[in-house]
This record gives structure tokens, sequence and C-alpha cells, in this order.
């Protein structure tokens, strides 16, 4: 009795099937599904730090992340402001910049009297697992990015202090020698308690803060202010641009090396002219922040290559075979019926 041949078809799929494990083992996805995760885009020349709307951004592919109300704590926001945020991200091997997009159809830049609220945006990163997304918790604390538009709008030079309160009286003219230490500075009593709020100068429109759950976000002190800003507000639409190095020493920052496990990353936006401050902001749940692996030298792939070559010669040396098989009719197909011939 004759072995029945082997399928073409079966062996097609065999080679396929084949070739898909080895990708897989390579680290090449066969297939992929849409989800919030963020993975930042690499890129070779330098990152557009100062600069929201560079072409480059718009070669990037948002991610759509929803906005969702506060209901957790006071000041709450039962209703969004903003219904979405738009997300993106480039990295160039040593520093990571985030760009948040938001509609928001008037630019909130001054927080100078008491009934006067900025906009603002917040980029939260878990330092841990298990971490709370409301503000952190003991057991698992934040690294919290805070863009303030009017620390903006004062690095550039407009002084809505100055615009809201025109009277007020200079710095100089206050006594500088009736009492030792009481100069200008001795009547600033915020600044001379270190209140990041009330520096005469900003170095970042960005400030870097900690968290270990509601009540205790803390500002880093000045040498761990390292998070750059940049904003531009157009055409009803706000960009803001976070930057810093992937990697530091600083254990408050979270530590983003490429290839590392994800990082869980949220978002936050306060729109002044509604009254937002405080904890009454829109904000999303977590997303994973996946930064790209380093760059791998030609040794340090010869093993994916390998995997690569061993699929494509499995998958050539199936098809060769089966072309080798001698004809036959499929086992898998019924047998034709024979035909009643005629006799005239």
């Amino acid at each position: 009795m004759s072995r029945s041949p082997i399928p073409r078809v079966r062996l097609l799929g065999a080679a396929a099937l084949a070739l898909a494990c080895a990708l897989s083992l390579a680290g090449v996805p066969v297939t992929g599904a849409q989800g919030l995760t963020l993975t930042p885009v690499r890129v070779s020349g330098p990152l557009p730090e100062d600069s929201p709307f560079d072409p480059v951004w718009t070669s990037v592919r948002p991610v759509e992340v929803p906005l969702g109300g506060q209901a957790s704590t006071q000041p709450m926001r039962l209703t969004p402001a903003f219904s979405v945020v738009r997300v993106r991200a480039l990295a160039d091997g040593t520093r990571l910049s985030v760009l948040l997009e938001w509609d928001d159809t008037t630019a909130d830049e001054s927080a100078a009297t008491v009934d006067t609220f900025a906009d603002a945006a917040a980029i939260q990163l878990a330092l841990g697992t298990g971490t709370s997304v409301c503000m952190g918790q003991q057991a698992g604390g934040l690294n919290i990015w805070h863009w303030k538009a009017d620390w903006a709008a004062a690095i550039a030079g407009r002084n809505a202090f100055a615009d809201a309160h025109p009277n007020m009286p200079r710095d100089p003219e206050f006594p500088t020698d009736a009492v030792e230490g009481m100069g200008p500075s001795g009547f600033l009593t915020a600044q001379m308690a270190g209140n990041p709020r009330s520096a005469a100068t900003f170095a970042s429109s960005v400030e870097n803060l900690n968290a270990i759950g509601f009540g205790t976000l803390t500002s880093q002190p000045a040498a761990g202010q390292t998070v750059h800003g940049s904003s531009d507000h157009r055409l009803g639409v706000w960009r803001v641009v976070f930057t810093r190095d992937l990697v530091d020493d600083n254990p408050g920052d979270a530590q983003l090396e490429g290839g590392a496990p994800a990082t869980a990353i949220a978002f936050a936006v306060w729109d002044g002219s509604r009254g937002d401050r405080d904890g009454q902001k829109s904000v999303s749940t977590w997303l994973a922040l996946a930064m790209p692996p380093p760059d791998a030298g030609p040794l340090a792939m010869l093993p994916y290559y390998g995997i690569v070559a061993l699929a494509l010669a499995m998958a050539a040396f199936l098809l060769w075979y089966s072309g080798r098989q001698p004809g036959g009719a499929d086992p898998e197909l019924p047998d034709a019926a024979p035909r009643v011939g005629s006799d005239g």
C-alpha cells in the first residue's frame, strides 16, 4: 500500500506556524491590538522640547486618552472640563519629551487675584507597583510633573501680577536698613519660607513633585527641579511639552530606562476659566508607558538573526519537500465518482 503524500496546504501551514513562532521568540510581534499604551518614538536628532508645534510632532500618531471627573476629594469636578487629551512622546536614547494637547478656547495665564485661576496640566508617574491613581499611597508613591500656564507666562515676560495690581508698591520702596534682615526680602514671607509659587523667577514652567496620598503633595528641592517645560496656545488648542532625562540619581524621580518594564502613567488637565484648581481637574486612569529598548549593536542581534534565518530555512525546506512529493489525490478529499461510459 503506497503512502499518501503530504498535502501542500498542510506544509504551508506548518511553515507559517514555524515562522510565527520564531519571530515571536525574536521579539517581533505577529499580531497586535490597539490599547492605551504610550510608546515613545525614537528620534536620531534633537528633541523638539522647546517647539510644541514643531512638524515632527505631527508625524507621531497621538494616543487619545479619555478624561473623567474627579470625585474622590474636595474640591471635586464631577463633570470633566475636557473629554480627552492627546498624548505623543519622543525619545532620543537619553531624554524623553511628552506632548500633551487639548482643545481649550481660552488661554488662562493668570492666577494673580483670589478669583482667577490659571490653566494647568500634569503627568503622574508611578514609582512602584500597586500605586493608587488618587495621588498615590504610602505603599507606592508618585512622581508628578505639573505645568502651570502662569509660570510659563512669567518666564515669557508677561507680568500678570503687575497688570492685576497696578498700584502695588515696588520692592525697592521697602525699607532696607530699618531692621537687620528685614530688607525687601524680609517683607516677602512666602519667598522667605521657600514657597515655590512665590518665587521671584522660575527656571521652568513645570514643577517636579512627589505624593503618597491626598494632602501629601510636596515640591522637590531646587536641585530636583529637572523637568523642562514649553507651551503654546494656538487656534483654541494648548500644546505643552515635558522633557526630562530618562534616568537620574534622584530617588524621587521615576526612572525610565529603555527596555525596562512599563511604567504606569496618568494625566490631568485644569481649566482656569472654569475655576479649576487643586483637586478640581479632569483626570485619566492609568496607562502604560513602554520605553523603547536601547539600540542594540550587531553582536547583540546575532541570536535574533539566527532564529529568523532558521525559520526561513525551515520554511524553504518544507516548500522544497512538498514540491518533490508524487502527484496524487489529496487524501482529505473524497474520491471522484467513476464516470459511466456509453456505447455510442
